[in-house]
């Protein structure tokens, strides 16, 4: 079982290349950071689609995460470097590449990505998503980065996004490309992550559905003629919740990320030293 940190980092945060140091000094596997670019002030749904549901002052004050893994890139040797989740609908996908690529080789090949569509409609718009078929333009997204970071001179036509044939550098350091990974727990998640993903990645579950989860993706893997342990499930978790470590080992987690606050009034360092010493690390 690997281990990883989930945190939103801010301006009031602790020092960011500080706090990865120390999670790559304790043993941790990962670090994650989340994404939300805007807020809108009137929101038509909150956190998880939720009408009325409000939006924590978090979701807005959280930095860019491919920027803040940069600078925890520059502070550790070890650590990978994940996003918690990167909402793809909300980037050009050529723009995406070539960030991800560039971090990928300022870090010697650490980067993860984890991939999500979004569930705030006002925000998606804004950044020019189409929030109705956002999985749609992900999946084209993610098309077209592999081909960005795997042809010599890529082109594409397709339904959000078209270009002639292009030459694109640098290239990722991990070949074909970082892993990717898919958040959700919808019907589709397992059938996308068959087809042209390398992992699933839950937030908030039950050992019990997380395990009804990896049967319904091996289940899927090979409908589609993929070895299933070609896939990878991680499991973002809270450390106040009730589930054992060993509950989500073996309901098939390969690796679990805990989320702690950022902010130095709630310790962030004190918790992960917490984890590392309840996971004997």
């Amino acid at each position: 079982m690997q281990f990883g940190i989930h945190s939103a980092f801010h301006t009031e945060s602790v020092d960011l290349a500080e706090f990865a140091a120390r999670c790559d000094e304790l043993g941790f596997e990962s670090l994650w950071l989340p994404e939300h670019t805007v807020i809108p002030v009137n929101p038509s749904v909150g956190p998880g689609g939720v009408p009325g549901l409000p939006i924590p002052d978090s979701y807005l004050l959280m930095v860019d995460p491919l920027i803040g893994l940069t600078i925890a890139a520059a502070a550790t040797s070890r650590l990978r470097l994940g996003t918690g989740v990167c909402l793809i609908p909300e980037h050009h996908p050529i723009d995406l590449a070539k960030r991800i690529s560039s971090l990928d080789l300022y870090s010697a090949g650490r980067f993860i990505l984890g991939v999500g569509a979004g569930w705030q409609p006002e925000e998606t718009a804004a950044l020019g998503g189409d929030f109705e078929r956002r999985w749609a333009q992900t999946k084209e997204s993610i098309t077209i980065m592999k081909k960005l970071w795997t042809e010599d001179e890529p082109e594409h036509t397709g339904s959000y996004y078209q270009f002639p044939p292009l030459r694109f550098h640098p290239r990722p350091i991990q070949k074909p490309g970082p892993p990717i990974l898919l958040g959700g727990t919808s019907k589709w998640v397992f059938r996308r992550v068959a087809a042209w993903a390398d992992g699933w990645a839950p937030w908030m579950i039950s050992p019990e559905d997380l395990s009804a989860g990896q049967r319904e993706l091996d289940r899927e893997c090979e409908r589609a003629g993929r070895d299933p342990t070609t896939t990878t499930i991680t499991v973002f978790a809270s450390i106040s919740n009730h589930w054992k470590v060993r509950d989500y080992a073996e309901a098939g987690a390969d690796r679990i990320v805990f989320t702690v606050a950022s902010t130095r009034d709630r310790d962030p360092f004190g918790r992960i030293e917490e984890i590392a010493k309840a996971e004997g690390m």
